[in-house]
């Protein structure tokens, strides 16, 4: 019996080594030949293998093969689809015999990959003469053929590897360089792991990534999965589950971080416009998805200093992407992304006014573009605590924003403001070549001096204000935009004052001489119980018929028009001393009456009478010079319209010395010329 063992024993011996030796007798020249010709045929493409080839058989199946090409297509723009410095590979055999799969090893050296599709569509990896796939077998279809049980892997890496991809079609171009990874794969029950790195558009970047159950996958369940992404651009995190097979699903919790979303627009070739924000973004929160639907919930989100929670879903099936959900936010600032880049603060003149006011030095040019709103789809209610636009501060409010086919509709269920409260709508349209936009706000209860010296740059108004108007307009700049609106709308003012501007002196004062800016006024204050009226706006004209103001001593008429481009007024107003204490509703009182006209730049107007129009008015002048106390307001009425001469003062003129008081002297003497 020992005997036969020997025997056998020697045959096997003799076996392997006729194994081993027989690669050895076998020139490389030979495989090289047979390798080319088998490829040359499955793929009409040339393998050129320039280095040395080594082959055993046992105890493992390996490979190496030194400075190898593999050529490109006929059409593209590399001369090889494939190439490296050197390639490895070792199989073990007898694991095969159990139906396992064991690698021993397989490493790629500076291998170098471009992949190309055609502007018709084609892939470089589509060869000319592959054929149609076999038929499968009976046993395949009924899946009773043998199946592989495992799969291990050793050394698996790819060193130093550069890749390619550029799409005709589509006009994508890519370009990984510098491409390591090692794969690490104990079996099909073991945890999967791989980690690499690579530099893409000059920024290194590292992966990582974790599988706890691999046959799991293999059979279309789902495992465990982590995957990480780090580096100076962005960095990416995921610990879920992955199914990856019968319809990729995944459920779990992501956490991303972008330092700035202008850089990495700017790193992924689609730079953003000219401007501030785009800072700093943060996502956490629990993501789902499968097939064109993805929803991502208890969402915690920082961007550009704002902080919000929330719920947000996608669906990606239509032409364009629908979002929808519910975000809370902290405060919402555009005045982030309105303000050009550098742009400086509009200058504030002495007058507390901002803005040069000479020919709209205060409206921007700089273009405006919506073309953004195109993009996606959305339904999105959000709440904030704070909303600041340019100067103006918004308390707590609720909108829900509307985005179909690049127009975007804001409508604000609630609106605190200043102390009162309102609700509006706004519609941005991105959708044609020139940005629209439609306003329409009702607010009431609202404290006037700080909402309109924040909206305005206007401290001289104080008082409670009720507020309504509906205004549209449309250009491609905030300058055109102001120059096209068109609109209506009310204003009332009640139980407040006209700060630095004493209406009586100011009408006194104009008497004299022509006066510019609101210091003419003095430094008191007009008081008042009521202020307000309609107006219309046409081609950036606003227009005004009914301005009123009542208070216990003073009443004032007026109309006229500002121009909201140039920054401008041109109003009439009639300042009354009354002799009445009424206030709201006090209706007409008999008085004093003045008229005085305003124009000029808005920040810097110019005030002067209109004498013209006292002189026209004889009634209302005679009871005016009636209501003074004293024989001089009879002297005066007579000078002034022609009445019977009375005795002369000592200083008098002379009668007869041709000398005549003139109707604007005597009116400007009346009012202490």
């Amino acid at each position: 019996m020992s005997r036969w063992i020997a025997i056998i024993a020697g045959i096997v011996v003799l076996l392997i080594a006729a194994v081993i030796a027989v690669p050895m007798l076998i020139p490389s020249n030979v495989y090289k030949q047979r390798v080319v010709a088998l490829v040359k045929s499955q793929t009409g493409r040339d393998l050129v293998i320039g280095g040395d080839v080594g082959l055993s058989f046992f105890p493992r199946l390996a490979v190496k093969v030194e400075d190898v090409r593999f050529s490109n297509a006929a059409w593209g723009k590399d001369k090889d689809m494939a190439a490296m410095k050197e390639m490895r590979a070792a199989l073990k055999i007898l694991p095969l015999f159990k139906g396992e799969v064991e690698i021993d090893s397989f490493v790629l050296v500076d291998p170098v990959i471009h992949l190309e599709v055609k502007a018709d569509g084609t892939p470089n990896w589509q060869f000319e003469t592959a054929g149609a796939p076999a038929a499968a077998t009976p046993a395949e279809q009924s899946g009773s053929g043998a199946s592989v049980k495992q799969i291990r892997l050793g050394e698996v890496s790819v060193q130093n590897g550069v890749a390619t991809y550029r799409n005709a079609q589509t006009g994508a171009s890519l370009a990984f360089e510098k491409v390591d990874v090692d794969l690490s794969l104990p079996g099909l029950d073991e945890p999967f792991e791989a980690d690499g790195s690579l530099v893409w558009n000059s920024e290194p970047l590292k992966l990582s990534l974790k599988a706890d159950r691999p046959r799991a996958l293999t059979e279309g369940g789902e495992t465990p999965v982590e995957f990480s992404l780090t580096s100076s651009k962005i960095g990416a995190a995921y610990k879920g589950s992955v199914q990856a097979l019968g319809g990729t699903r995944f459920s779990g919790d992501v956490d991303l971080n972008v330092p700035s979303v202008r850089e990495f627009a700017q790193w992924l070739g689609s730079p953003l416009p000219a401007g501030n924000g785009f800072g700093p973004l943060s996502i956490k929160g629990t993501a789902q998805g499968s097939g064109n639907s993805y929803t991502f919930s208890n969402a915690q989100i920082g961007f550009d200093g704002m902080n919000a929670t929330g719920k947000l879903a996608v669906q990606t099936g239509g032409a364009r992407p629908m979002i929808r959900g519910e975000l809370a936010f902290d405060r919402i600032d555009t005045n982030i992304y309105t303000a050009p880049s550098g742009a400086a603060a509009a200058p504030v003149s002495p007058n507390g006014a901002k803005g040069g006011g000479t020919g709209g030095g205060g409206w921007s040019n700089e273009p405006i573009d919506l073309s953004g709103l195109k993009a996606a789809d959305a339904d999105i209610s959000l709440s904030t605590k704070e909303l600041l636009v340019k100067e103006i501060k918004i308390g707590e409010s609720a909108l829900n924003l509307k985005l179909a086919n690049g127009t975007l509709t804001a409508d604000l269920d609630k609106l605190a403001l200043y102390k009162g409260a309102g609700s509006g709508s706004l519609t941005l349209d991105g959708s044609g070549r020139v940005p629209q936009i439609e306003a329409s706000f009702s607010i009431a209860g609202v404290q006037a001096e700080p909402l309109l010296t924040d909206a305005a740059g206007f401290s001289r108004l104080s008082g409670l204000s009720a507020i309504s108007f509906s205004v549209d307009g449309a250009g491609r700049s905030q300058r055109e935009i102001v120059g096209t609106l068109g609109g209506k709308g009310e204003v009332k003012f009640t139980n407040g004052a006209i700060k630095g501007v004493n209406l009586a002196q100011l009408a006194r004062t104009v008497l004299t001489a022509p006066a510019t800016g609101w210091q003419s006024g003095g430094s008191q204050d007009t008081d008042f119980s009521e202020l307000g009226g309609t107006f219309t706006i046409a081609k950036g004209i606003l227009s005004n018929s009914d301005l009123k103001l009542l208070s216990p001593l003073i009443r004032v008429g007026g109309a006229g028009t500002v121009d909201l481009p140039n920054q401008s007024l041109n109003y009439r107003v009639e300042p009354k001393l009354a002799a009445t204490l009424e206030g709201q509703g006090g209706g007409a009182a008999k008085g004093i009456e003045v008229p005085i006209i305003i124009d000029g730049p808005w920040a810097s107007p110019r005030f002067r009478p209109d004498l013209a129009s006292m002189i026209q008015n004889r009634e209302q002048t005679i009871e005016t010079i009636k209501s003074l106390k004293g024989e001089g307001g009879k002297e005066m009425l007579k000078g002034l319209l022609g009445g019977q001469k009375s005795e002369q003062p000592a200083d008098a003129p002379a009668e007869g010395s041709g000398e005549k008081v003139k109707p604007q002297d005597a009116l400007k003497k009346l009012f202490g010329g």
